[in-house]
């Protein structure tokens, strides 16, 4: 369990706190919430606070907790018996029906402290259809005092009766001038304007991508992505190399790529870019595709994100991607 994170809300997320913490005290707080939002606007860490907080035996006037009783102690050292975390075993990996099923059960959800059981499943969306099934029954019949949190950047990979028997909170991307404010403080060097324009404003997955090693890792893609396109690295060793990547960060990157491009064939500048350094290159590329064979490689990387969680070999989902993209000047689509 993570340690106390009360003093670490981001800016961005006082508004949702407070709402929350509102329908707390007047005892409206629902049985189910679902986080939803890009990644790295903070939910993750919203929602351990926000568990800590119901946990907590003497909140603060603004719901944080107090860092001093015993629900608080508990919840540092990783402890408390009404606090649990249901992720996947393996990052990548999805959640089973197992796993769920040692959680839905009526006593195990019933708490022990007499105050609240807190649950946060985090990715909601690794979980598979039959553990999707499995919490679907809980959600119908709720048990009292316990609180069932559900984490996820692609709600839409979740079933909508699951969906549907939660409140939904949305985290918005904060406003461009906020951020770069939040980030200008948190990084060492580097461009804070362009570091959110490659993570489309999210603040804590830019702080990420200012990585130095990160950065080299985009620049070498970039260089391998328009080698294979011009014929002169084999597709299929680069997809090698790039299958002992981060696969979400691989076809992360290539998504942004092929926007960018598509968004230059109609004379986007470089400020609506996600990848406005690299302009020139994706320029260049741009105008020796056809935007319909653009539309259909970003097709097939929407398709592997879609995927993601699956069984599906990582390798030959690279494979397929980087020799439809080592053809396409090959292609000309007409109506």
């Amino acid at each position: 369990m993570s340690t106390m994170v009360d003093a670490q809300l981001y800016p961005w997320q006082q508004a949702i706190w407070q709402r929350l913490h509102t329908a707390h005290k007047a005892g409206r707080l629902p049985h189910a919430l679902l986080f939803t939002g890009a990644d790295g606007l903070g939910k993750n860490q919203f929602a351990t606070a926000f568990a800590q907080s119901l946990l907590c035996n003497a909140l603060s006037d603004s719901g944080r907790p107090c860092g001093q009783c015993r629900g608080c102690h508990l919840c540092q050292v990783g402890n408390h018996p009404d606090y649990k975390r249901i992720e996947p075993e393996e990052a990548g990996k999805a959640i089973k029906i197992d796993t769920i099923r040692a959680f839905v059960d009526k006593g195990v959800l019933t708490a022990q402290m007499g105050g609240y059981k807190v649950v946060v499943i985090e990715p909601a969306d690794a979980m598979n259809s039959a553990a999707a099934n499995s919490l679907l029954k809980t959600l119908e019949e709720p048990v009292p005092w316990t609180v069932i949190i559900l984490v996820t950047s692609c709600p839409g990979r979740l079933p909508a009766t699951v969906r549907s028997r939660c409140q939904r909170t949305t985290f918005p991307v904060p406003p461009r001038k906020e951020a770069i404010v939040w980030l200008k403080a948190q990084i060492e060097q580097g461009d804070p304007s362009l570091f959110l324009a490659m993570a489309s404003g999210a603040p804590l997955l830019a702080k990420s991508l200012a990585a130095p090693e990160l950065l080299q890792e985009r620049a070498q893609m970039m260089a391998e992505f328009q080698a294979a396109l011009n014929g002169q690295q084999d597709p299929v060793v680069i997809a090698n190399r790039w299958d002992k990547l981060e696969l979400a960060r691989v076809l992360n990157w290539m998504n942004s790529w092929l926007i960018d491009m598509l968004r230059l064939k109609f004379k986007a500048q470089p400020p609506s870019l996600y990848n406005p350094d690299q302009c020139q290159c994706l320029q260049v590329m741009a105008q020796v595709l056809d935007s319909k064979v653009l539309y259909s490689m970003l097709d097939r990387v929407y398709e592997a994100n879609r995927t993601l969680n699956s069984q599906l070999n990582s390798l030959m989902v690279l494979e397929g991607i980087l020799l439809a993209w080592a053809n396409s000047k090959k292609i000309t689509i007409r109506v």
